[in-house]
């Protein structure tokens, strides 16, 4: 087993190795960017998460606002690229079937936006083969080998989509931009989407008032079937409705399970159909993974369990309607949820924020 770690390490050495000495070498900066001379700009965030393509669309409008006569490209895994479809502030979605041709598409500037609690070689290399005479990212592990403009680690807790902006802000210092405590992750709307979510919504016979319940969660993140019917039968006996949503895996788990009266499971949507459904929720409660991401950009009042993450980086607990249960290293117990649950739904639900 050892011999075998060795070896993958070994390659992996190798490979990192070959790619410095074939891509574009690093050049000191000089001086900041002309925002008048940036024409064309690339984002680049390849893993294949919903939570952080959502966390990435403040920077893009940042961006745009930096660099106003710029064209805004976007390079991701593909996973979840319906997620930026309609956003205003990327003009185009690339994967890696353009990377071979991407050093032709001549990018003034190339930010790789993978986070900074980690080296991405993805990333970096992604950012490199942009061939883009700027490239920016966060100095740690072998970012210098790839990249020529290098962004510190923020030493004080942050939100992450204040974390990312940082990049933006590097890439433009002297730009009006929005303050941290004004970024948003961004959800736009195509033709027809949201009301077709309506229709889904009361074709499943919920209203105004009903709540989703999302059930997935990552690893340690992940809590039993039975907690979630445990709490959706506490909102039945409060006169509420209730949505359970989950991939293949949870909702098998519920077959053949006895629901509480005015509790249905939603079933396997598109993305972008699932965010519709989620718009009309009065609530949202679920642990930190991608649909909590999504329901703020949408607009919609969250719960957010928080167990083996940091709440200050990635929850939204600091913005109206919105509330976090924090219970480090353990999962939150169904009367914890329900507290916070109950009291957010107390809020008037003319608190929340359009979408």
């Amino acid at each position: 087993m050892e011999f075998a770690k060795g070896l993958e390490r070994g390659g992996k050495a190798l490979l990192r190795a070959s790619l410095v000495r074939l891509l574009p070498r690093p050049r000191r900066p000089e001086g900041p960017l002309d925002p008048a001379r940036v024409r064309r700009v690339l984002a680049v965030r390849r893993d294949a998460r919903l939570g952080n393509l959502l966390l990435l669309t403040p920077s893009l409008r940042l961006l745009k606002t930096a660099f106003p006569g710029a064209r805004v490209e976007v390079l991701l895994s593909g996973r979840y690229g319906e997620a930026l479809k309609f956003n205003p502030c990327a003009d185009e979605l690339l994967t890696a079937a353009a990377l071979p041709g991407l050093w032709r598409r001549g990018y003034d500037l190339a930010i790789d936006f993978s986070p900074q609690h980690a080296f991405s070689l993805s990333g970096a290399v992604c950012t490199a083969l942009s061939g883009a005479g700027r490239r920016i990212g966060f100095d740690r592990g072998d970012a210098a080998k790839f990249l020529d403009d290098l962004v510190p680690v923020p030493a004080e807790r942050a939100h992450e989509t204040a974390n990312l902006a940082r990049l933006v802000r590097r890439a433009a210092p002297g730009a009006a931009l929005l303050p941290d405590a004004d970024l948003r992750a961004e959800w736009h709307w195509g033709p027809g989407e949201r009301e077709e979510g309506g229709r889904l919504w009361k074709r499943w016979g919920l209203d105004a008032e009903s709540v989703a319940l999302f059930l997935g969660g990552r690893d340690q993140k992940r809590l039993d079937a039975s907690w979630f019917l445990e709490l959706a039968g506490r909102l039945a006996r409060s006169g509420r409705k209730a949505a359970l949503f989950g991939g293949p895996a949870e909702r098998g788990l519920l077959a053949g399970r006895t629901l509480p009266a005015g509790v249905v499971v939603a079933p396997a949507l598109a993305l972008r159909g699932f965010a519709a459904a989620l718009a009309n929720a009065r609530a949202v409660l679920t642990a930190d993974a991608g649909p909590m991401h999504l329901a703020v950009a949408v607009g919609t009042p969250t719960v957010e369990l928080f167990s083996h993450t940091e709440p200050w980086r990635f929850g939204y607990g600091h913005l109206p309607g919105h509330r976090i249960v924090d219970t480090p290293n353990r999962l939150a117990a169904v009367d914890e949820a329900w507290s916070a649950l109950d009291g957010l739904l107390r809020y008037p639900a003319a608190g929340r924020r359009a979408p």
